[in-house]
């Protein structure tokens, strides 16, 4: 009974389901054996992580889900490139941590490194599950939903998709005349988009647990992505590097113990960015 109600269980079982749908609808980018592989990498290295730094032993169900979460948000044309950056994703936990307690959500850094030190050969994908599993996703998003008041996360969703939609549109809408509202939100119907905003965005560890703050929280990551859109364009890493930037630029209004190390991180996090960006994008989604 202890595992149903945990949390990161609940999660994995979300996250379990997409890549099922996904595998049904032949738009998984590789094979169940190696997700296998790549979870139990995930599972060792934070076991082992966990021992060593902390010398602590519980069974790391976040490691998995941030392993299942780089499968269904990352491209990737080299079979190494996931678990390295699966492998910084989890260090960082134990290394950049203030109050401590991590500041980058870990599927979201692993997308990042992926896109800062492989990229072309790792892009962010949009994995459409196509319409036959609509009820899955469906049923994914009420348990999500569920999960997220459990924790009380709600707010930063429907507050980022509120802002998300209207800044967008009083951005963008207006002055773009190729921007067209349906297949704006027809985008959102995507794995991505749904790994995002229910299982990344909403982090409990690195989002702040006042309401308003959350709310503030979410406002700045839908205005970063709309101000990359505007003058970057329409890119689906624009969500990745405003979530990346927003945690740590977010970090002195809800946690205390600000250190030098905190800048140096808000630096080079800043530094990473301008260099996703700087890259020549091929691959356009939302």
């Amino acid at each position: 009974m202890s595992l149903i109600k945990n949390i990161q269980f609940q999660q994995l079982i979300n996250l379990t389901l997409l890549l099922i749908v996904a595998y049904f609808n032949n738009t998984l980018q590789t094979t169940p054996l190696f997700i296998l592989i790549l979870a139990v990498y995930a599972l060792i290295l934070e076991y082992l992580t966990n021992y060593f730094f902390e010398n602590k032993i519980y069974f790391p169900f976040s490691a998995i889900v941030a392993a299942f979460g780089i499968i269904l948000m990352v491209g990737f044309l080299k079979w190494y490139i996931p678990f390295i950056a699966l492998t910084i994703a989890i260090l960082q936990k134990r290394v950049l941590k203030i109050d401590n307690k991590h500041i980058f959500n870990p599927s979201n850094l692993a997308l990042i490194v992926a896109l800062f030190l492989f990229y072309p050969k790792a892009l962010p994908i949009v994995g459409q599950l196509g319409f036959q599993g609509w009820f899955v996703i469906v049923f994914v998003v009420i348990l999500a939903t569920i999960i997220l008041f459990r924790v009380n996360r709600i707010y930063i969703s429907i507050s980022f998709l509120f802002f998300y939609i209207l800044l967008e549109y009083l951005v963008i809408g207006k002055t773009d005349p190729m921007w067209n509202f349906d297949k704006f939100i027809n985008s959102f119907y995507s794995t991505s988009f749904i790994v995002y905003i229910f299982f990344m965005l909403t982090d409990p560890i690195t989002t702040p647990n006042n309401i308003f703050k959350q709310i503030i929280f979410a406002f700045i990551v839908a205005f970063i992505i709309v101000l990359l859109d505007y003058f970057i364009g329409h890119h689906l890493r624009n969500l990745y590097i405003s979530l990346f930037l927003t945690s740590v630029v977010f970090i002195p209004f809800y946690r205390s113990s600000i250190t030098f190390k905190y800048y140096i991180v808000l630096i080079v996090s800043f530094l990473i960015s301008a260099l996703i960006l700087m890259q020549k994008a091929i691959y356009f989604s939302m």
